[in-house]
């Protein structure tokens, strides 16, 4: 009884607060809006958090949140199917070097979250050399996220071990190999770590304790988009430094919001998730770091020249984070 009424108040002072901070629009002027997220993993969950608080109406959008996969994601943007998705910068670096007006409005995840997971006879970095190291897609956020955890090991990830393609259902089907000894290791993130560390797996290196600096979770747009809908990013944008706060001050509500998008049950898995992403990562002003551009565009000069010369800056704008900071409302939120 006491911890459902301490819930209750919190969720009503909450509620007071972002009144307060930013006053909600009348409902006469709601605009919908369909927002993507391209994987079940915490890297898109500020959108979760967003829809279950009741954000997006606080700022006049009713936001259809739809799942739609890493590829077809950008293929929406670009046909102009959804104006908003959040996805890793390695997602959408490719189309941007393209040509396509792809930016990156708000970033929550800055480190590369993967785990380099083994089976537990590879004890040390050089017993991955020879060995087959699985990951969903080619060019998908786990596949950049690989490859650079190797480059900092010192491992060559194309002459040293072999990558292959083995993600038909996902992390699951990569621990089954694994179990199956099919694979050597893989690259996983939180909760499903977890899972790994049950099963007997070695986490043999981890990319936020490396500080491997990568782009894996953001807001991407066009700009011809907000060219045309700046008032509408700009509420969206602040919809994300709420729902931010929201997950890192509610964490129950948070833990049953992870529960529902990513159909985990178990309770140890989602904590770990939630001191992983929300309380390690997530940063009160969602800026996008240049350094964690960088790192890509290096990463896909190997295949596309035109990234070597590639500005970080030309791929992020920070101005409504930036705005929404030196207006005082975060330190507001967070109570300073």
């Amino acid at each position: 009884m006491g911890t459902n009424l301490s819930a209750r108040v919190t969720v009503v002072f909450f509620s007071f607060a972002m009144a307060a901070l930013f006053p909600p629009v009348r409902a006469s002027s709601q605009e919908r809006l369909k927002v993507i997220y391209s994987q079940f993993t915490m890297t898109t969950s500020a959108t979760w958090f967003a829809r279950e608080a009741g954000l997006f109406e606080r700022h006049g959008l009713m936001a259809d949140l739809v799942y739609v996969d890493s590829t077809p994601a950008v293929q929406a943007l670009t046909a102009g199917a959804a104006p908003v998705a959040t996805m890793s910068g390695g997602l959408a670096v490719g189309p941007y070097l393209n040509g396509l007006d792809l930016v990156m409005l708000a970033g929550w995840c800055n480190l590369n979250s993967y785990q380099l997971v083994t089976r537990p006879e590879i004890r040390r970095v050089e017993d991955l050399r020879g060995k087959v190291i699985g990951i969903g897609r080619f060019g998908a956020a786990a596949d950049w996220g690989l490859r650079l955890i190797l480059r900092k090991l010192g491992i060559n990830e194309n002459k040293d071990v072999q990558i292959i393609q083995a993600g038909g259902g996902g992390p699951s089907t990569r621990l089954a190999a694994m179990e199956a000894k099919k694979l050597d290791a893989t690259v996983l993130d939180s909760p499903q770590t977890v899972q790994a560390r049950r099963l007997g797996f070695r986490a043999l290196a981890d990319g936020v304790e490396l500080g491997i600096p990568f782009l894996q979770g953001g807001l991407v747009t066009r700009r011809a988009y907000i060219q045309a809908h700046e008032d509408t990013i700009r509420r969206l944008v602040r919809v994300i430094v709420e729902a931010i706060h929201y997950a890192k001050t509610n964490r129950e509500a948070a833990l049953k919001i992870m529960q529902k998008y990513l159909r985990v049950q178990d309770r140890e898995a989602l904590e770990d998730a939630y001191e992983s992403f929300v309380l390690k990562q997530f940063p009160r002003a969602p800026y996008a770091v240049p350094a964690a551009v960088q790192i890509i565009f290096d990463l896909a000069g190997a295949r596309d020249p035109r990234a070597k010369t590639a500005d970080p800056q030309g791929f992020i704008d920070m101005r409504f984070v930036r705005e929404i900071e030196q207006s005082g409302a975060i330190d507001q939120l967070y109570g300073r």
